[in-house]
């Protein structure tokens, strides 16, 4: 944790003695998780998303008045001798040379490299947070990345860890082995206003995380994921005056041999939103016969200024609905940049926001800034 803390302590004050003309902004956020499960009441730290590697988060960002460059750093495990950092710094060549020329380009070209995990583009509206069209790399190492695009109409990404140094693990005793570098590449278009699709691959990619297997269809890393997805905005294209839309995505794991749909229908006011989320997984691998009917719907309600309420309800398999049902809700509060927030969860399978199955009442608190 010192060294987390004091690595994040350098980075600030560098950026503001430095740089002249820059915006901060982060988090911190960080609680704890009671869970009563067979009979038994745990307590442990519970961290930004619900995963005990991850109990407590913090973020920062710094960005230039113009937009030029950014860098942004996470801090994670704070509570744990075993936490780490992720940074990066991009860099946007197309808006430098606008900016020298004193003009404006609808022409991007970035540039970033860091620590990180990199994610590829993405269309999928993602209501649920179930993340099914996610693919990203799997190493945290320097990981360089290039970005294309012309406004809103197409952009295209690519990104590459070349690869750690690590000692054979084939028997050899030759140390200085070069693991597989990780490659992605994706495109995304939004040709009019309210539609948007998005295209990718990924060599020793990820689908989905290991910080987001909320269930039996979230998988690990894999040797190569095809994958696309659509958004179509129907109040924003019909021009409503409410929210209405439709989103599905589409994955290929080709070392595993498993493909995943999943397809969300959205909409709602400013006071009531809601979302139902489906998605199909089926194995044409050595496990053929398993095939998985997720499910989702949740409903968010801004009824008094500065308060959050939701609530949702789902299933790891619909066919199964009595063995891996959930249901929760959250209720927190935002004052002066801090939320308060209290979530109760009960999971009879696999749970959504938490680590275990069982009751979970989970208070915490987020600092914006």
């Amino acid at each position: 944790m010192k060294k987390i803390l004091t690595l994040l302590l350098v980075a600030i004050m560098a950026s503001a003695a430095v740089f002249a003309g820059v915006s901060f902004s982060g988090s911190f956020t960080a609680g704890y998780q009671a869970n009563y499960n067979n009979d038994e009441w745990t307590f442990h730290a519970y961290g930004d998303d619900g995963d005990d590697t991850e109990d407590g988060t913090l973020t920062l960002g710094i960005v230039d008045d113009n937009g030029i460059w950014s860098a942004n750093i996470k801090a994670i495990d704070l509570f744990d001798d075993s936490g780490d950092v992720d940074a990066s710094l991009s860099v946007n060549f197309a808006k430098a040379i606008a900016a020298a020329l004193n003009t404006e380009s609808p022409v991007d070209v970035s540039f970033s490299i860091g620590t990180h995990r990199y994610t590829t583009l993405r269309a999928y509206s993602n209501q649920a947070g179930n993340n099914w069209d996610r693919v990203r790399s799997v190493g945290q190492g320097y990981i360089t990345a290039l970005q294309v695009g012309y406004g809103d109409l197409i952009k295209v990404a690519a990104s590459i860890d070349p690869g750690t140094l690590s000692a054979s693990t084939d028997g050899t005793g030759v140390t200085g082995h070069k693991k597989s570098p990780d490659f992605t590449i994706s495109a995304l278009t939004k040709p009019v206003d309210g539609i948007a699709v998005s295209v990718d691959y990924a060599y020793n990619g990820e689908d989905k995380s290991d910080d987001a297997e909320k269930n039996a269809i979230g998988e690990k890393a894999t040797n190569g994921v095809f994958g696309a997805a659509a958004d179509f905005n129907i109040g924003t294209l019909a021009d409503l005056g409410f929210n209405l839309g439709v989103s599905v995505a589409e994955r290929y794991q080709i070392e595993d041999k498993y493909n995943v749909f999943a397809a969300t229908v959205y909409g709602g006011v400013d006071m009531v939103t809601a979302y139902a989320e489906y998605a199909l997984r089926t194995n044409a691998g050595e496990n053929s016969d398993e095939t998985y009917h997720y499910i989702h719907v949740g409903a968010d309600f801004a009824l008094v200024e500065n308060m959050n309420l939701d609530v949702y309800f789902g299933a790891d398999d619909i066919f199964s609905f009595a063995d891996t049902y959930h249901v929760g809700g959250n209720v927190g509060y935002r004052l002066a940049g801090v939320k308060y927030n209290l979530g109760i969860e009960y999971a009879k399978g696999g749970a959504y926001n938490y680590d275990n199955g069982g009751l979970s009442i989970v208070p915490s608190i987020s600092v914006s800034f």
